[in-house]
């Protein structure tokens, strides 16, 4: 296929996405490199897409990266992801001067599907499922209600039935809403309640829920403070990292060690997750401070919230959330990791919820009353409920929400707006990556000694590490320096390679003197680093240095 940009005019199936990402590599090969990763259990590639002045450089310049798709159902996380690369191609083609000189110094890496067996079942329609199909485990027995597209209407929705012991009753407003069952609601009533689907395994008498046939949350299966997790029917993993697509994604931001910033895209809430994870975090105050200060200004106008994670955004008070991506990034490689919530189906609705992750163990059922009214004036959001006859059940209706496309993802018509906002996220937190530039002097005439100086500076906003957390553990590049001699000179004085602690951004004097433009100061630390040689004789020599996360290179000179 000839490579089109992606509008955010419709949500891609797998194949597609392949296909589109294929087409792009091969239509800028300047600019664009494509990586196969994986594959999965399913036999697909986890793509990744590079993109960068393809001069065999890359590897040396920082970079950002952007992900969707570690979730199957929130497909907007990756139109999103490849709406950004579509909007940085653009830049590119249509001569961006200022982007085209940023691209040559950095890099993107985009990693537009994480999950693509579980996106793809849940394109076709597939029920619910979380992040991928790792199927459940060996011998266990499931029995219940298992979900599925009865109807096959292209949806798995909701179903209901009358029964006297039934915890439902229709609303007496808005009917397609199944209100909580009160103490003055009349038996007659009352219905039970679930998803479309199946009793598997059935007893003939009970009617439960089956355990989830594809449990796993691949966003608690990282490294970053993991642990046995249950929650919702999903799990983490049996250890960290115990799933192919969660390995894929840390080996390749690993292999990649300028990479210096991270966005995650999910849906849903309409909202930046930044850091502290958990009370007891590792991260230090001032980079707990200095994430938050950069999401704020790269939600600026998007209508987004920054949340903490820690205390805001926690399912449950009393439990950390565990073995999380962004998490990961921060905690383990030390570079600043955001989750991006997009699509607030709350506010698109015109209601709010102040504790989104609390709302879903704990939701007001005004809320959900109100988004049910919203979305059944919406056309072809909703089915009425229908008759429909159950072969275990007997008579039943069918009908509800178009979920994958009123609340876990936006309507058609909404996307591009939301990839859009999106994008101004990512593209705005690109602009913190250091950027570290070197200079040689040499002083001295004649036959004598030469001095030789080599100074580092950096320009970014991030230290030359990302965070502070990479250099308490070990996370970052080094800053350091060699200096070659060719025939004819001889090192008098410094050692040939010398280390240098890492040079701060302007970004974390805000930690310090910047903070308070009344009483200002100076860092303790500051942006440059010098390495100094002393040699005698005439020839090249070549200062050989590292910028920790903020670049690499070498300087060529001439001693005459």
């Amino acid at each position: 296929m000839a490579f089109e940009r992606y509008l955010g005019d419709a949500y891609l199936n797998d194949a597609e996405i392949q296909a589109w990402c294929r087409a792009l590599a091969q239509a800028r090969p300047g600019w664009v490199t494509l990586t196969e990763l994986g594959p999965t259990r399913g036999g697909r590639p986890i793509l990744l897409l590079t993109l960068g002045k393809n001069d065999g450089h890359q590897d040396a310049r920082p970079g950002f990266w952007l992900d969707g798709g570690t979730h199957a159902a929130e497909w907007t996380g990756v139109m999103a992801a490849l709406y950004a690369v579509s909007q940085w191609i653009q830049r590119i083609d249509e001569g961006d001067a200022d982007f085209t000189r940023w691209l040559t110094q950095h890099t993107i890496t985009v990693m537009p599907n994480v999950s693509p067996d579980g996106y793809e079942a849940m394109i076709r329609g597939e029920p619910y499922l979380r992040s991928t199909l790792r199927p459940p485990q060996d011998g266990a027995a499931r029995s219940g209600l298992d979900p599925s597209d009865l109807d096959g209407d292209g949806a798995t929705r909701w179903m209901r039935w009358r029964h006297p012991a039934g915890p439902f009753v229709q609303d007496e407003e808005v009917p397609l809403f199944m209100r909580p069952r009160r103490l003055t609601d009349s038996p007659h009533d009352a219905f039970f309640m679930s998803f479309e689907g199946s009793l598997i395994n059935w007893d003939g008498v009970r009617w439960t829920s089956a355990p989830t046939r594809y449990g796993l949350d691949l966003n608690r299966n990282f490294p970053a403070h993991w642990a046995p997790f249950s929650m919702f029917g999903q799990d983490g993993g049996r250890y960290p990292l115990s799933e192919i697509e969660s390995r894929v994604m840390i080996d390749a931001f690993a292999a990649r060690p300028m990479l210096s910033a991270g966005l995650t895209n999910h849906t849903y809430t309409g909202a930046l997750l930044t850091q502290p994870y958990r009370q007891d975090s590792p991260m230090k105050d001032g980079d707990v401070l200095l994430m938050e200060t950069l999401a704020k200004e790269a939600c600026e106008g998007t209508g987004y919230r920054v949340i903490r994670v820690c205390p805001d955004f926690m399912y449950d008070p009393k439990k950390s959330i565990v073995g999380v991506w962004a998490d990961t990034m921060s905690s383990v490689f030390g570079v600043p990791g955001y989750t991006l919530e997009l699509w607030n189906p709350y506010g698109h609705c015109g209601v709010e919820v102040p504790r989104p992750a609390e709302f879903f163990a704990n939701p007001d059922p005004a809320v959900l009353r109100a988004m049910v009214r919203h979305f059944s004036a919406q056309p072809g959001a909703t089915s009425p409920w229908r008759p429909f006859d159950h072969p275990q059940l007997g008579p039943v209706e069918l009908g509800g929400i178009d979920y994958m496309r009123t609340i876990r993802n936006p309507p058609l018509a909404e996307l591009r707006a939301e990839c859009h906002r999106g994008f101004l996220v990512a593209d705005r937190l690109r602009l913190a990556l250091p950027r570290v530039q070197a200079q040689l002097v040499i002083q001295g005439e004649g036959s004598g000694p030469r001095l030789v100086q080599l100074q580092l500076e950096n320009f970014g906003c991030l230290s030359s590490a990302g965070l502070a957390r990479a250099e308490e553990v070990g996370a970052a590049p080094p800053v350091s320096a060699l200096l070659e001699l060719g025939p004819g000179l001889r090192l008098v004085h410094g050692a040939a390679e010398q280390a240098h602690a890492h040079m701060d951004g302007w970004g974390g004097a805000r930690g310090f003197g910047a903070a308070h433009p009344i009483y200002p100061s100076l860092p303790p630390r500051g942006h440059r680093a010098g390495f100094v040689w002393c040699v005698e004789g005439h020839g090249t020599i070549t200062a050989r240095w590292r910028g920790g996360r903020g670049g690499r290179g070498a300087i060529e000179a001439r001693i005459a």
